[in-house]
């Protein structure tokens, strides 16, 4: 019998977001097909370890933004996980240990998918909207994507189509079931008169610039009649940004704890302002119309902010001066029925990505018994 295991990176929000999905897809609706489950650092231990924590290091000092930064994405665009290499036989020492030669093991992160270097039945779980080129791995036997769009990004890549599975975009699971209700809700809101409300968010790494227009726009927000409330991890940059104003404040700790309080909260949202690359699949998908602030950090961001443009369903916030006036830009769309506008645009198609996976892998098991 085939097993699935799933093997998690625990690089940044963006990767694991979607190891979360399938496990609580898998628990849910699919509790016999899993086998296990970890992530690279629980797997690893001595100079394997030290080399993933140097990894997640890169990736925390990239999010901040700056020459450094600058530097360290240039240096990353022309990573080749496909090729043998020192690093990726030291990250992958105990993985492959661990991943053995039997069963399917799904991963989150191009990087695991070299690290795990010829490994047969190796799953990449590639849920976003956009694909840079550090994405296209050819070892990975099947890559979940969630559109047909991004398949043929993959294609071009040099993919061979028969790799490629369309799972359609992937929604927190808490969401899924009110998606269309509290989508009409809230294209009712905007199509009204009354305050609305603007959710907040930063990435984890908060660089600067992006902390300084979120605080901006939300002092903004809460100053007038609308309603902002700013999610901040305990004891981060946001949270000393915005503590004391008018803003309602939402406090976390840890990936599962933003999840619980976005769900508690998702219904009332009616706009969300945050980098390009911070839950867009809200954008495309729920109907939120979304304001970007910048700069554009890393390989998805810059992809993520045309997409979210050309698709109609986002505004950008240049700096910190035009988050200022938020409040001014929101009421300016909204009486020319563009804020509505954005909302309808993105509201359409299969949203249960992470569901349609399970079942993928679950046909799969089967037909190899």
């Amino acid at each position: 019998m085939t097993g699935i295991s799933v093997l998690g990176s625990e690089i940044g929000r963006g990767h694991p977001f979607y190891s979360d999905g399938l496990l609580r897809a898998l628990r849910e609706k699919h509790p016999g097909l899993l086998a296990r489950h970890s992530d690279v650092f629980a797997v690893s231990r001595g100079m394997a370890r030290a080399a993933w924590n140097s990894v997640r290091a890169s990736y925390r000092l990239a999010g901040k933004g700056g020459p450094v930064a600058a530097l360290y994405h240039r240096v990353r665009g022309n990573v080749d996980y496909n090729r043998e290499s020192a690093l990726l036989r030291t990250l992958g020492r105990d993985l492959r240990s661990w991943a053995g030669d039997d069963g399917i093991v799904v991963v989150d992160h191009p990087a695991v998918v070299g690290a795990l270097g010829g490994r047969p039945d190796v799953w990449y779980f590639h849920g976003e909207l956009v694909a840079p080129p550090e994405a296209m791995v050819h070892k990975a036997v099947r890559i979940f994507v969630p559109r047909e769009e991004v398949a043929g990004e993959f294609i071009r890549g040099g993919l061979h189509p028969e790799q490629m599975l369309v799972t359609g975009v992937c929604v927190e699971q808490g969401l899924i079931a009110d998606a269309f209700a509290n989508a009409q809700a809230r294209r009712d809101r905007i199509s009204g008169d009354g305050p609305l409300t603007a959710a907040f968010f930063s990435s984890g790494a908060e660089p600067e610039a992006h902390v300084r227009a979120l605080a901006a726009g939300a002092a903004a927000v809460a100053g007038s009649r609308h309603r902002a409330i700013v999610f901040v991890r305990r004891g981060g940059a946001l949270e000393r940004a915005v503590t004391g104003g008018a803003a309602e404040v939402v406090r976390f700790d840890g990936r599962a704890d933003l999840d619980a309080r976005t769900e508690e909260r998702f219904a009332e949202l009616d706009a969300v302002v945050s980098p390009p690359h911070e839950r867009s699949n809200w954008a495309v998908a729920l109907g939120v119309p979304f304001f970007l602030v910048g700069p554009d950090i890393g390989p998805f961001a810059p992809r993520n902010r045309s997409l979210l443009l050309r698709s109609g369903v986002a505004a950008e916030i240049a700096d910190e001066d035009e988050a200022a006036q938020l409040d001014a830009l929101i009421d300016d769309l909204r009486a020319k029925r563009l804020l509505l506008r954005m909302s309808e645009m993105g509201a359409g198609g299969p949203v249960d990505g992470f569901r349609r996976a399970a079942r993928m892998l679950e046909a799969e098991v089967r037909r190899r018994r």
